[in-house]
């Protein structure tokens, strides 16, 4: 049978399933992300074998020989939350890298950020950036040995970042679809591996996923209509539309169901 949603902590990479950390459908027509795309790359940077690590191998010396590298696949759109990691093996020379997600049109020699349609947490100076090659105050910086981590929550087409297992917040809203997993490194020797739910992450993802959906739940509770008020529109409507064979339908029905709740009340208070 179905693995139970209890049993990982993390997504599977390959299709999207039910019961992954950010609840995806299962969905034929719209895999997860699962290897970094190596066809498509500059020559600035190896990637492993394993499609899920990469090296700078440039000087870094100017703002277009960066190693950009994105994931085969974009961040699909039917889950509350897709999230991936990067651990940095090594920091290089300068600890010129970054984490984010990119469109399709992105320029792969450019850090995400720095172009529009890019969104990157930068580690020299934790600085989030987009369309901007300046940045705005963000985060922590990272290095060598830390576990950046990207998210991106679909209800509200917003970016969060995480360093170590923690949550940094919000730092983009309303961003455009098809974004894809990208990193960008930029001095020699940087190297980063990426996980993409085939190992457990060091962030609380699933958990995440429903701390938003409890938020959500709260929000409708706040926002929820009284039924009288619903009752009236509905009765409004059917006025305005002349279904007064529906309308009386309904009323017989809503008196029968009152008469019902009566009765019952009435043979509940007899010991």
């Amino acid at each position: 049978g179905r693995r139970q949603p209890s049993a990982l902590a993390y997504q599977p990479s390959g299709s999207s399933r039910s019961w992954s950390h950010g609840m995806c459908r299962e969905d034929a027509r719209q895999p997860l992300p699962s290897e970094l795309d190596t066809v498509s790359h500059p020559r600035y940077i190896i990637a492993a074998r394993d499609k899920r690590s990469v090296r700078y191998i440039g000087k870094g010396n100017h703002g277009y020989d960066v190693g950009a590298i994105r994931t085969d696949r974009p961040c699909p759109a039917r889950c509350a939350l897709y999230y991936f990691e990067a651990t940095v093996l090594d920091a290089g020379e300068r600890g010129a890298l970054c984490i984010g997600l990119a469109g399709e049109s992105f320029s792969l020699h450019r850090q995400p950020g720095w172009e529009p349609d890019s969104f990157g947490y930068h580690a020299e100076d934790g600085r989030k950036y987009t369309d901007s090659e300046r940045g705005e105050v963000y985060g922590p910086a990272w290095g060598a040995g830390d576990v950046v981590g990207c998210g991106l929550v679909n209800a509200t087409r917003s970016i969060f970042f995480t360093r170590n297992g923690q949550h940094l917040g919000v730092a983009f809203s309303d961003v455009p679809p098809q974004l894809y997993p990208t990193v960008g490194l930029h001095s020699p020797n940087e190297a980063v591996a990426l996980n993409f739910g085939e190992a457990p992450f060091a962030f609380d993802a699933r958990g995440h996923v429903a701390a938003l959906r409890r938020e959500s739940e709260q929000q409708a509770a706040l926002h929820h209509a009284p039924a009288g008020l619903v009752a009236g529109l509905v009765r409004s409507y059917l006025l305005h539309h002349a279904f007064a064979d529906t309308l009386e339908a309904l009323e017989r029905d809503s008196r029968a169901a009152d008469m019902d709740v009566d009765a019952a009340a009435g043979a509940g208070a007899w010991p």
